[in-house]
């Protein structure tokens, strides 16, 4: 069986690219998945689609993993090839196996190992910038990146300290919404 889950999933792709809706749908997944098992593909009169697209959709969509159409099948039928006018490379023309060292595939893949490592990385996204996100040499100095207009930020909260950060201190106000307490955090800690 050759990647008979890719060629539904393409088909499933290329419907929904056809027709703006998936070729099955419910709200409940079970009602979904025995819509996927049981019911047949159901085509949509607008917009009109060939014969030769119409057969294409129903051959990837088939249930039957076994008898799906694959992928070198898809390449040789006339509503892919503009009935054989521009046919696709065959797979022996311009493909090349690709070898892979052990090395390469221990590499591929990296642990975060600290939650400082990530929240750098999510504020260097923020900013969507490789630079140092805690520096703002790019806005007013003293500036905050989120406040608005007349908020400044205090230097102070960024410096290697121990102080707490006021929105961490167990604060109490009479606004709705804003009366939950935050656990007891130190900057030093949130960053190490």
């Amino acid at each position: 069986m050759e990647k008979a889950l890719d060629v539904w999933a393409i088909g499933v792709t290329l419907y929904c690219l056809v027709f703006g809706k998936c070729p099955f749908m419910d709200d409940f997944i079970l009602a979904l998945h025995a819509k996927i098992k049981s019911w047949p593909v159901e085509f949509p009169e607008k917009p009109e689609i060939s014969e030769g697209l119409k057969d294409l959709l129903l051959q990837m969509l088939d249930k039957n993993p076994d008898t799906r159409i694959t992928i070198p099948q898809i390449k040789l039928l006339p509503w892919v090839t503009k009935n054989g006018a521009d046919p696709l490379p065959l797979e022996e023309e311009h493909c090349s196996v690709v070898e892979v060292t052990e090395e390469e595939v221990m590499n591929s893949v990296k642990l975060i190992s600290s939650l400082s490592t990530v929240i750098l990385v999510k504020a260097m996204l923020r900013k969507r910038s490789f630079g140092n996100p805690f520096e703002f040499q790019s806005r007013k100095e003293g500036r905050s990146m989120s406040a608005p207009g007349n908020l400044l930020i205090d230097k102070s909260l960024f410096q290697n300290s121990t102080k707490r950060h006021p929105s961490l201190r167990k604060e109490s106000s009479g606004d709705v919404g804003k009366d939950m307490e935050l656990p007891d955090v130190c900057e030093n800690e949130a960053i190490s």
